[in-house]
């Protein structure tokens, strides 16, 4: 039992008090710290005094799901987060949870309801990762309310026990270096203008809108490399994705041909009458193409070239299993891509070196069998031997 002043989410300036009354929770925006502390004060007066009553103030009744989670968004989404997240979560709640669980208060809401409400999305056509998505997005929240004391407990916690995904590594899609060279030949033959964002994109693993954002003052023609600084996202320039850059070695080739496509566009714009373009990758439309200009071509790309279907962001694995195929490290790998960890390239890309796990357990071996039995070829036992012989 008890009333604490905080706010509710750092740094967005609004003060609550938080109210613990007879195994009640609840929660009331004030405004000021000050005021805040005053509020709390009176609520302990009337506390002492024995003529409080939870029930009594509009404010400070239960606090539905629906309006701590548009708080959540406000402030600690907004404030810590990108705005491709914050619109992602927006439109998660609205469109998949705020209809179920919105008016429903945050401490009655149990783990059943979740689970239900999950396996009837799943049951709705929703692919598993999606319905993952919604119970990690309710568990996040909860997480937040228990911080705040408006919870005890997180109903949406180990979401995974409930709902199974395949793991990121079987989702992998990606062109061998056969289907790579044919695919670029193809694009260099029917689609010249969409050749260098497509050859960059397997030589750099760069996503599609850091593709789309690149200009030419991030690439460093004597260093070569190319300076990963932005991201393209619903039309708007933002930060890369986890909000750093990163630098993406450029081999001699890909500045070869980044060159080639520089002199053709410096040339088509003098033509013109038109400054030289800020962004690379432009189309005659506008200053830059668009995602869905380039997912469309790519696709007609594959079909040209009579290649099965697979998504653009197979390009940027593709990069990635060819550069294992060479016995590049993991970690170039990751600092090349951008991950946020090692430990998310190692499950993603971890299966695909060569003899890694033969490798590890050869390590293990005393070295003065390498030198004497190990060179010959291991025996097998008589008695399988004998069994073998006889099929």
């Amino acid at each position: 039992m008890g009333v604490k002043v905080r706010e509710k989410f750092k740094g967005s300036g609004e003060w609550w008090v938080f109210i613990n009354f007879r195994g009640k929770r609840a929660s009331k925006r004030i405004g000021t710290r000050r005021a805040a502390k005053e509020a709390a004060a009176k609520i302990e007066r009337e506390i002492a005094l024995e003529r409080f009553n939870l029930a009594t103030p509009a404010e400070a009744r239960p606090v539905t799901f629906e309006k701590y989670a548009e708080g959540w968004l406000a402030g600690h989404v907004k404030a810590n987060l990108k705005e491709s997240t914050y619109v992602g979560y927006e439109r998660l709640l609205k469109n998949h949870v705020y209809a179920v669980l919105g008016n429903r208060p945050l401490g009655e809401i149990t783990r059943e309801e979740i689970k239900d409400l999950c396996y009837r999305k799943k049951d709705s056509g929703l692919s598993a990762r999606t319905v993952q998505y919604i119970a990690v997005t309710i568990g996040v929240i909860f997480n937040h309310a228990r911080e705040d004391g408006l919870v005890a407990n997180n109903p949406a916690e180990n979401s995974g026990r409930f709902i199974k995904v395949k793991r990121i590594r079987d989702q992998v899609d990606f062109l061998t270096p056969e289907e790579t060279k044919v695919f670029l030949a193809t694009a260099r033959e029917h689609f010249p203008s969409y050749y260098p964002i497509f050859f960059t994109a397997v030589r750099t693993g760069m996503r599609k809108g850091e593709l789309i954002a690149l200009q030419w003052g991030d690439i460093d023609w004597n260093g070569k490399f190319i300076e990963v600084r932005r991201n393209a996202w619903e039309g708007r320039i933002t930060t890369p994705k986890n909000g750093k850059t990163r630098r993406v070695d450029m081999s001699d080739q890909l500045a070869h041909v980044l060159y080639a496509h520089r002199s053709k566009t410096a040339a088509a714009a003098l033509r013109n009458g038109k400054p030289m373009p800020e962004f690379v990758f432009n189309s005659e439309a506008g200053p830059r193409y668009s995602g869905g200009r380039i997912w469309e071509m790519f696709a007609k790309c594959l079909k040209k070239a009579e290649m099965r279907h697979v998504p653009f962001h197979a390009l940027r694995h593709s990069f990635a299993s060819m550069l294992i195929a060479n016995g590049e490290s993991l970690a170039y790998i990751k600092d090349q891509l951008g991950h946020s960890s090692i430990q998310m390239t190692v499950d993603i890309y971890g299966h695909l070196v060569p003899g890694a796990n033969r490798q590890a357990v050869n390590r293990l071996d005393d070295p003065e069998w390498k030198e004497g039995k190990g060179k010959t070829a291991p025996q097998a036992h008589p008695e399988i031997q004998e069994a073998s012989n006889t099929l």
